[in-house]
């Protein structure tokens, strides 16, 4: 069998599994599928009577941490005829336009690797529990997924060409306004797509005109928000008290375990020698030894319903604590010197993350596969440098989301 037709016979594959997602309601999220029946109101009440729900929206009865925009789109579709269940199984576009802006990012970003190598990645989108989960229960932050990638790949190609980068950088800044628009919380990214851009054009005209389009982009939504009185961070995930609500350092610990998760792939031999050689020599890292201890000390997460990663469930469910978490929270930030990934560029991406996520909950969702997209498109020094890196770390990928996967199902289904 050539690789055409293994890579055919792999699409197949997975295209029969998620049709058994449908089959079997599949929601190894644990959640897509309560989230899905209580937004579900929303596309009916948007169809019957859109003046007085939009108004109202995320308010009182009608409270929602969502944007409206996804289900007013539902609602339009829902008017024209199509029932709840039918609008369900449509929402299987979702995938193959997922994979193809993937691809179509691989493509611009890993010139040298082979076309059928950048789809074999491509694929490795249908192993996810959010996207699979996501596919059979609509949720907005699918397509906030897809329109943020569009993003991205505007902002590759303006990174590659050489003349009219200017339209590049306005594209990349629609997509993004879009993806916001759909899921608020990839909105932070604008701080660093700025910043990219500010090293280019600097005080430049092309700049300026970048932060106008912004600021009409955004316009309409702020003023909605501010009618709304700001529903989207009002309401919290029960009652805690502000050193839990406000804590930066829950982020700080449970979104790098989750940011290590999605860089086990790309482990070998000669990355665990160096991280091992600089863990040897913490005496001279010792302010960093002492901020992660800081962080270790002032971690107070709250148990319960919020979330917290595969990493925090893991350490809850063998040691009926924090220790695991902590363990691999403080070999990461060792990981990632290691690695090189401890510069100005990334930790302006890490910041943007903990802005992503200002809710206290942290659930796995929000940050899968995107942090996938972020290691692969927007992270600095992190080259893969041939096509046999390329495949293993492809490969990685798949072992990675079939091992999640299965935790993922034996966890809804019997813990």
């Amino acid at each position: 069998m050539n690789k055409i037709n293994k890579t055919n016979f792999c699409y197949t594959l997975l295209c029969i599994s998620i049709i058994l997602a449908y089959f079997f309601s599949e929601d190894t999220l644990g959640g897509a599928k309560q989230d899905y029946l209580f937004h579900e109101k929303f596309i009916i009440l948007f169809a019957e009577d859109f003046k007085n729900t939009f108004s109202n929206y995320g308010q009182d009865d009608l409270y929602a941490r969502n944007s409206p925009i996804f289900y007013i789109f539902l609602s339009l579709i829902y008017k024209a005829g199509l029932d709840l269940d039918t609008i369900r199984y449509v929402n299987i576009i979702s995938i193959p336009l997922l994979i193809y802006i993937f691809y179509s990012c691989l493509k611009i970003r890993f010139k040298k690797i082979t076309n059928t190598s950048l789809v074999l990645m491509s694929f490795v989108i249908f192993l996810s529990p959010t996207v699979r989960s996501l596919t059979v229960w609509p949720y907005p932050i699918l397509y906030g997924f897809i329109l943020f990638l569009f993003s991205v790949k505007f902002y590759l190609r303006f990174n590659q060409v050489k003349k009219n980068k200017i339209n590049e950088a306005l594209k990349s800044t629609v997509f993004l306004a879009l993806a916001s628009y759909i899921t608020p919380n990839f909105s932070v990214f604008v701080i660093f797509f700025l910043y990219k851009f500010f090293l280019e054009f600097k005080n430049s005209k092309d700049f300026f005109n970048i932060l106008v389009l912004n600021f009409l982009l955004a316009a309409p939504a702020i003023a909605y928000y501010f009618v709304n009185d700001f529903y989207l961070i009002k309401y919290s995930v029960g009652s805690l008290a502000l050193s839990v609500k406000l804590n930066p350092f829950n982020k700080i610990i449970i979104i790098s375990s989750l940011i290590s998760f999605y860089f086990i792939p790309f482990l070998n031999k000669k990355l665990i020698i160096r991280t091992i050689d600089v863990l040897k020599n913490l005496k001279e890292e010792y302010l960093l030894v002492i901020l992660l201890l800081i962080c270790l000390f002032l971690f107070n997460f709250p148990s319960g319903n919020f979330g917290g990663g595969i990493f925090y469930h893991f350490s809850q469910y063998i040691f009926g604590n924090n220790f695991l978490l902590f363990i691999i929270f403080f070999l990461s930030i060792f990981l990632f010197k290691a690695s090189k990934l401890i510069e100005p560029d990334n930790i302006l991406l890490f910041f943007c993350l903990i802005l992503y996520n200002l809710q206290v909950s942290i659930y796995h969702k929000y940050f899968d596969p995107l942090i996938l997209f972020i290691f692969l498109f927007l992270m600095s020094k992190n080259e893969i440098k041939n096509q046999r890196s390329f495949l293993d770390i492809t490969k990685n990928y798949y072992i990675l989301y079939l091992i999640f996967l299965g935790m993922s199902f034996y966890k809804v289904n019997f813990l």
